[in-house]
């Protein structure tokens, strides 16, 4: 990644998202944009700055198409026939999903009403978010997106049927998008999280946080992959805290 990068993070109101935020904070050689639902920035506002935090509600379709039409006005329009390329040639862009809550308990008692809200957060909005920015892909110097999902993505976890099928769902985005963007050289990369000390964890006093990887520490190794070398193309990484998965 060169200095001047577009960096975008959404979901930075709370745990990984908001530490992988205050990291990227620290590293001036980028323009950094984060979206949550706490922005202290109107989303009308994006297209016209070089950083900031933005209010932005993945599961709001009004706010995921404001995000898509924005893009024109950033980097240039596809469908002006007069801008034979949109301005983005010299900018790397790096985005990172951190979008997701969780809904645990046993299936008796799942609500139809928190499954489709649960799906329209931890799966559409991913598929939507990459949907806006596929047309500009090819006009990036590089792309990458870094996908942040679960060991729930890949085994089943008693009273977990939704989150683990959301997670399932998100490796399967990566892994499908990696293979439609290859030919344009974007990097898709999966992070198969073990336990992490989020606030996720707070309604479950059976697991201990001080078992957990730290949010500073994720956040750290996050980061450093915006600094992967131009020749490797990571497919899927896995990170557990020291007992492996709890």
């Amino acid at each position: 990644m060169k200095e001047g990068a577009h960096v975008y993070i959404f979901g930075i109101g709370s745990g990984i998202g908001q530490g992988l935020y205050q990291r990227f904070l620290e590293d001036k050689s980028v323009s950094l944009f984060g979206f949550s639902r706490s922005g202290s920035q109107t989303l009308g506002s994006f297209p016209k700055e070089e950083k900031g935090s933005f209010v932005f509600d993945a599961k709001n379709p009004n706010d995921l198409e404001t995000f898509r039409k924005s893009l024109p006005s950033k980097y240039g329009s596809l469908s002006d026939p007069s801008v034979s390329t949109p301005s983005v040639n010299p900018v790397d862009l790096l985005v990172y999903y951190a979008l997701g809550d969780g809904v645990f308990g046993p299936i008796s008692g799942l609500e139809e009403s928190d499954l489709k809200s649960h799906f329209d957060l931890n799966v559409h909005a991913l598929i939507l978010i990459a949907k806006a920015f596929g047309p500009y892909l090819p006009f990036f110097r590089s792309s990458t997106f870094v996908f942040l999902g679960s060991t729930a993505g890949k085994q089943g976890f008693p009273e977990s049927v939704a989150y683990c099928a959301s997670k399932h769902a998100v490796l399967g985005v990566a892994r499908a998008l990696r293979e439609e963007w290859k030919p344009i050289g974007t990097k898709v990369i999966h992070v198969s999280l073990g336990a992490v000390a989020t606030e996720i964890w707070d309604t479950r006093p059976q697991f201990d946080k001080n078992d957990m990887v730290s949010i500073s520490d994720i956040s750290e190794y996050l980061w450093s992959i915006s600094h992967l070398p131009k020749s490797i193309f990571v497919d899927d990484l896995s990170i557990t805290p020291r007992k492996g998965i709890l």
